[in-house]
C-alpha cells in the first residue's frame, strides 16, 4: 500500500511538471523574440540531455526505485533509451504540425485522448500488467479521455478564459494558443486564430493524423523501458533517453528547416529558458519512471497525460 501511494503521488507530480514545462516559453524574455517552436524543441532537448546526466550520481538509489536487487547502479548505455528519446522528439515535432492544421483545441483533444488509450494498451494488453478490476480500469480510462476532450473542445470555457486575458501582455499568453502565419513562421499576433472549423477538409484530416501520431509517440515514450535489462532499467534508463533526445532534435531541425521553413534567427539568449523547460519535462519523466514499477505503465502513464489540465491552469 505504501509503495502504491508513493506511485500515485509520483504520477500526479509527473503530470504537474509535464503540464508546466511549456510555461517558460511564454516568459516575456522569450515571447518578445517570437522564437520558432522547432528551435524551442531543440533547446528543450538540450535541457533534457543535461538534466539526464544529473541522474548519474543518484543511480545508487536505483534498486529501491525499481524494487529490484538486480537493477543497475552505474551508467549502462541503452539503445532502448535512445529510442525513447527519439519518440519524445517525434511527439514534440508532430504536435506543431497538428496545431498548424487543425488548431490547438482539437489537436489536444485528439493527441491527449490517443496518448491515454495507447499507454493503457501498452500496460494492460502488451505488458499484461495485472489489473484488479478490468471493467473499472476501462471506465477510468474512458473518463480520462472524456475529460481531456471536454477541456479541449469546450468553447464556452475558452471564451471565458479569453475574455479574462483581454488586455494582457502577450507574454502572459500560453503556449497552446500559438499558430503559424501564412509564411510558416510563428506569429504571436495570429495566436489562436485558427480553429478546427477554419481548416479545409484536407488540412483537417492531415492535422488529425498528425495529432494521432503525437498520441501514439507520446503515449509510448517509456514503453521501451519495459524491455530494458535490469542493468538499464529505472533511473539507469534516463541518461540514454537524454542522449536520444539530443540526437533526434538536431535531425528534426535539419529536416524542418531544409524542407518546410527557412532557418530563423537562433535567438541563443533564449537557450537558458529552453533548458529550464527541458529540466521541468525531465523531472516529469523521472517521476513517471518512479511511478511505473508500483502502478504499472497502464495506470501511471494515463495519469501523466492529465498534464493537459495543468497546462490549462497555466
Amino acid at each position: 500500500p505504501a509503495m502504491s501511494a508513493l506511485g500515485y503521488i509520483a504520477a500526479g507530480l509527473s503530470a504537474v511538471f509535464n503540464g508546466s514545462f511549456t510555461s517558460p516559453y511564454k516568459f516575456e524574455s522569450v515571447a518578445k523574440y517570437n522564437l520558432h517552436p522547432i528551435l524551442f524543441t531543440q533547446y528543450v532537448s538540450i535541457g533534457v540531455f543535461l538534466s539526464s546526466l544529473l541522474v548519474i550520481p543518484f543511480l545508487y538509489l536505483n534498486k529501491e526505485v525499481v524494487d529490484d536487487d538486480d537493477a543497475g547502479t552505474v551508467f549502462s548505455f541503452s539503445w532502448l533509451g535512445v529510442i525513447a528519446g527519439l519518440l519524445l522528439v517525434v511527439a514534440l515535432g508532430a504536435s506543431f504540425q497538428a496545431i498548424k492544421n487543425i488548431g490547438v483545441a482539437l489537436s489536444q483533444g485528439v493527441f491527449g485522448g490517443t496518448a491515454i488509450l495507447v499507454s493503457y494498451i501498452w500496460g494492460v494488453v502488451v505488458f499484461q500488467e495485472g489489473v484488479s478490476n478490468i471493467a473499472l480500469s476501462v471506465i477510468g480510462v474512458l473518463l480520462l479521455i472524456a475529460g481531456v476532450v471536454c477541456i479541449a473542445c469546450n468553447k464556452n470555457l475558452s471564451d471565458v478564459v479569453n475574455k479574462l486575458r483581454q488586455g494582457n501582455d502577450l507574454a502572459t499568453m500560453p503556449l497552446n494558443e500559438e499558430s503559424f502565419s501564412s509564411n510558416k513562421t510563428l506569429s504571436i499576433e495570429l495566436v489562436g486564430r485558427r480553429s478546427s472549423s477554419d481548416a479545409p477538409t484536407g488540412d483537417r484530416l492531415v492535422g488529425i493524423l498528425w495529432a494521432v501520431l503525437v498520441g501514439f509517440s507520446g503515449g509510448s515514450i517509456l514503453a521501451p523501458s519495459h524491455y530494458a535489462s535490469p542493468a538499464e532499467a529505472g533511473l539507469a534508463f534516463i541518461p540514454s533517453f537524454g542522449l536520444g533526445a539530443m540526437i533526434g532534435s538536431p535531425i528534426l531541425c535539419l529536416v524542418w528547416f531544409s524542407c518546410v521553413d527557412d532557418l530563423p534567427p537562433l535567438q541563443l539568449n533564449t537557450l537558458p529558458t529552453g533548458i529550464l523547460s527541458g529540466l521541468l519535462w525531465n523531472v516529469s519523466n523521472i517521476l513517471a519512471v518512479i511511478a511505473i514499477p508500483s502502478l504499472g505503465y497502464g495506470v501511471a502513464y494515463p495519469i501523466l497525460q492529465c498534464a493537459l489540465f495543468v497546462a490549462g491552469v497555466w
